[in-house]
């Protein structure tokens, strides 16, 4: 299995799933000009960008909750309800986020072809269910009929990716009774180094959830960067048409070089890949020659994968010289 790791303060290289573009120059600006009032509390600056947020996304006000990440989410969902349920490989945050709150946790197990079981029996008033669509780390959706068959009493929609993927956002249309949606500020905004996050839902369900947050539990800059972000919504869309280009060409290249059973195209910044496991070693020690750093997804469930994002151009040819030297190598 390769785990290319990197041993110095080198800037690495498609490091997992950050932005390949940078950060957007607008919340860059606004941090730098809120530098100087790092020693007041950002007052009113919450609700400035809740109303930004509400607006970006077009829904009420009402419907708008700030987190600082997914994690928070997570947590003051699980206020709400006795139990949480998430499909398994999935995002390892759900039963993580569940054990520290003291919820039991049902794992829903994808089938070898990462699909879902029928929903469990029981499903009902004091349950939720967290689902990342797409999936993380699969990278895929999961088949609408299905999400809509869930009968348990919330079901929480985290669109980390949706960006980048084919299925219009949740909220298209308005949401049903108990569906929440969660919208990160780190992929396609290109802002992985901050934690904030927006919850929506109904105006009665975000009122429930407000007051389960802690006092001011976003940071001044993590404020300020999303706000010159919402400023500036053509960046989402420039880094989205980024990845939405170069992820066809990431799966070209990786086919290509014939060190891999299997490529998958995800519906995310990233793509899946299964190396050849004669060659996993040897692809492992080019990449980190490189600082390519690739996920192995072996911790999140899925043995025998990688999770390659989509770099830069630049990104993308050291990429391609290091399996070429693979490559190479094994035709030697």
């Amino acid at each position: 299995m390769v785990a290319a790791h990197v041993s110095d303060d080198r800037e690495a290289l498609l490091d997992w799933n950050e932005s390949p573009i940078g950060p957007p120059p607008m919340a860059v600006k606004r941090i730098m000009e809120a530098a100087g009032r790092l020693h007041r509390y950002p007052r009113g600056l919450m609700e400035t960008v809740a109303a930004s947020c509400a607006a970006h996304l077009g829904v009420a006000r009402e419907q708008v909750l700030l987190t600082s990440g997914v994690d928070e989410a997570v947590d003051v969902t699980l206020s709400l309800v006795d139990r949480a349920w998430s499909v398994q490989p999935g995002f390892d945050g759900y039963p993580e986020r569940a054990a520290a709150m003291g919820k039991p946790f049902g794992a829903m197990e994808l089938d070898e072809r990462w699909q879902p079981p029928a929903p469990p029996a029981g499903l009902g008033a004091g349950d939720i269910v967290y689902l990342a669509q797409p999936g993380n780390p699969i990278g895929l959706l999961l088949p609408q009929d299905w999400i809509d068959a869930l009968s348990a009493e919330f079901v929480l929609i985290d669109e980390t990716y949706v960006e980048f993927s084919s299925r219009p956002s949740a909220l298209t249309g308005g949401l049903p009774p108990g569906r929440l949606v969660y919208r990160s500020f780190s992929k396609a905004a290109g802002l992985a180094g901050i934690r904030i996050g927006c919850l929506v839902g109904d105006a009665a369900t975000i009122a429930r959830l407000e007051p389960m947050r802690r006092f001011m539990p976003i940071d001044a800059v993590s404020l300020n960067a999303a706000l010159g972000l919402l400023e500036e919504p053509e960046f989402m869309v420039r880094l989205a048409d980024h990845v939405l280009t170069a992820r066809p060409a990431l799966c070209a290249l990786l086919r290509d070089s014939g060190l891999f059973d299997e490529v998958v195209e995800c519906e995310t910044n990233f793509v899946l890949a299964r190396p050849t496991p004669a060659l996993a070693g040897a692809l492992a020690r080019e990449c980190d020659r490189d600082l390519v750093r690739v996920k192995d997804c072996a911790v999140l469930g899925l043995p025998g994968w990688l999770r390659i994002s989509v770099g830069a151009p630049d990104d993308q040819k050291r990429l391609a010289d290091a399996l070429g030297r693979v490559t190479t190598t094994t035709k030697g």
